[in-house]
């Protein structure tokens, strides 16, 4: 077979299709990862004798008829093509078009497992067929109809979902087909361009699945690769490809810290040379860990705070981590130069306004060199959709407001139009506070608005 897998082409507004666990995120030009599913599911085909080709329809700018063209000129026998939550009604538009000219098997691929959104994404596409699970391995047994676990459908008695497929021995997975991405498109805005991503483990068992869409996606089983195998990956990044820039994508890269100081000494032993990023939790860090990962080239790291609330943070959001362990992993990372990106949100159900103000003097003591904010998106099928559903608090279910930085719901105390001052006043007061004496008094004043609106708290 000639399989074409597609990135879709965003004709809303740009998304990092990889983050939000894979349902994909608001985005903008500072962010263009490579598309990380599709290269394994490419790798996947190749590896079993068939032809593959990847059109990153996002990261070139393709318009959807550039996109179009270069899917008949291919003349494939299948197109497999991502729909993400945000951009849903687009990607579904975009493959409902190709199912006007392509004759061959049209696959949608998806993070979702939701049941209600896979069928709402077979009855707005020309899709036969979604892939919602972890088909690298099968991927050539899923096109040809043989393996039908992981993925959705419609037939006669209606939409079918089949169980779940998920790899459980990550170091069976090939190593994605970078050589069929254009790598030099792919840039993070912590690294810089000439970025790359890995994925060296899935599934994350915490009690944030409550709200976090790693869980809903991957699963709460924590499974990985062995630190021989990333290293492997890590060779052919910067020996076939010149890139020596990473973005681990783990939802808690440090889970294992013996497997984390066994990946630093491979990668210090081989002297690759590498600048890395990752995303962990406070309570998977000390200081010998991350003395070994400043060592092996760790620039930074992605933390979940969430809430400076200090009863919010402990029973709703991180549970497990307390500000006197942000604030030790803040003084380590200030001593060993290693940059500290705040990972902050609004509106879970037990905040108020008092909540956020309690968040802005947190970011205010620690002083992370850099933050995001975003809003509490109930994603579908987390515990905290069906309990926010239930009570009331979704205002819309319009997908493509939920990126993280659309107000799509209320809670007891905090109507959406709070929400949406609350984030916007966390990042501009404190990015206003880098930018100079004049950003510095127009901060403060905002830090005084801020502090006179949590005063009228309900």
């Amino acid at each position: 077979m000639k399989v074409l897998l597609v990135n879709s082409p965003s004709a809303d507004r740009p998304v990092v299709r990889d983050m939000a666990g894979g349902l994909g995120f608001d985005g903008g030009n500072a962010v263009v990862l490579p598309p990380l599913d599709l290269a394994y599911l490419a790798a996947g085909l190749l590896g079993k004798g068939h032809q593959a080709e990847i059109i990153d329809a996002g990261a070139a700018g393709l318009t959807r008829g550039a996109a179009h063209e270069l899917i008949r000129a291919k003349q494939a026998d299948a197109v497999i093509a991502t729909v993400s939550l945000p951009v849903l009604y687009s990607d579904c538009a975009f493959l409902k078009e190709v199912g006007a000219y392509f004759k061959g098997k049209i696959i949608a691929k998806t993070g979702i497992a939701y049941p209600p959104i896979l069928q709402e994404i077979l009855e707005k596409s020309s899709a036969g067929l979604c892939i919602y699970g972890e088909c690298e391995l099968e991927i050539d047994k899923v096109i040809s109809g043989e393996e039908k676990r992981g993925t959705a459908y419609m037939e006669a008695g209606g939409f079918r979902m089949e169980a779940n497929l998920l790899v459980e021995d990550l170091d069976a997975l090939p190593l994605p087909a970078r050589s069929l991405l254009d790598n030099g498109r792919y840039r993070y805005v912590l690294l810089g361009g000439n970025t790359t991503v890995m994925q060296t483990s899935r599934g994350c068992p915490f009690p944030c699945a409550y709200y976090c869409a790693y869980p809903l996606v991957q699963g709460r089983k924590w499974r990985h690769r062995s630190p021989g195998h990333v290293l492997r990956e890590i060779e052919e990044i910067v020996n076939n490809h010149g890139i020596r820039s990473i973005l681990f994508r783990d939802a808690t890269f440090t889970m294992d810290k013996d497997r984390t100081h066994a990946i630093c000494d491979l990668i210090i032993a081989g002297k690759l040379g590498i600048k890395w990023w990752c995303e962990t939790r406070v309570d998977r860090l000390d200081e010998p860990l991350m003395r070994k990962m400043k060592a092996a080239g760790c620039a930074g790291i992605n933390i979940g705070v969430e809430s400076g609330d200090t009863e919010v943070m402990e029973t709703q959001a991180k549970i497990g981590m307390t500000f006197d362990k942000l604030k030790a992993v803040r003084d380590a990372a200030r001593t060993l130069g290693l940059r500290l990106h705040f990972l902050l949100m609004v509106g879970l159900p037990r905040e108020s306004r008092k909540s956020i103000y309690e968040t802005y003097k947190l970011m205010t003591a620690l002083k992370p060199e850099t933050i995001g904010v975003t809003i509490l998106t109930p994603y579908p099928g987390t515990p905290f959709y069906h309990e926010a559903k239930s009570k009331g608090f979704i205002e819309t279910e319009n997908w493509s407001d939920f990126g993280g930085h659309r107000p799509v719901m209320h809670t007891p105390a905090l109507s959406s139009e709070d929400l949406s001052y609350a984030q916007r006043m966390l990042n501009d007061i404190f990015y206003l506070r880098k930018a100079g004496l004049y950003g510095r008094l127009k901060a403060a004043l905002l830090a005084g608005r801020l502090k006179k609106w949590a005063m009228k708290d309900k």
